[in-house]
């Protein structure tokens, strides 16, 4: 179980992690749609299958929001790009080594 000053940092943070990460995949899914050398239909398919991709990357980092889930949540959020390094000095050190990504 984390210490509830975590909890509430994590709380807070999930959300701004969740706004990164729409950012992101809207921002390859405009990339895509701008691809000119493609054709619609392709692109279009291209699109299709980079939001169900990134649906399903999103349900697997976010989805419910509970103490038991939440190092684990964040170690995927660290995994991904979506927490800056000044935004773990808020958090306890056990908290931050719990959650620092493991391998490749």
């Amino acid at each position: 179980m984390i210490k509830e000053s975590d909890w509430k940092r994590f709380s807070r943070l999930k959300e701004t992690a969740l706004e990164r990460y729409c950012e992101r995949a809207l921002a390859n899914c405009q990339a895509t749609m701008e691809q000119e050398d493609r054709s619609h239909h392709e692109r279009f398919l291209d699109l299709y299958q980079q939001l169900n991709e990134a649906n399903e990357r999103l349900a697997f980092i976010f989805d419910g929001h509970a103490r038991s889930k939440a190092l684990y949540q964040f170690t995927c959020m660290r995994r991904e790009g979506l927490i800056e390094d000044a935004e773990l000095e808020a958090f306890t050190t056990e908290f931050v080594e719990q959650t620092r990504p493991q391998g490749p």
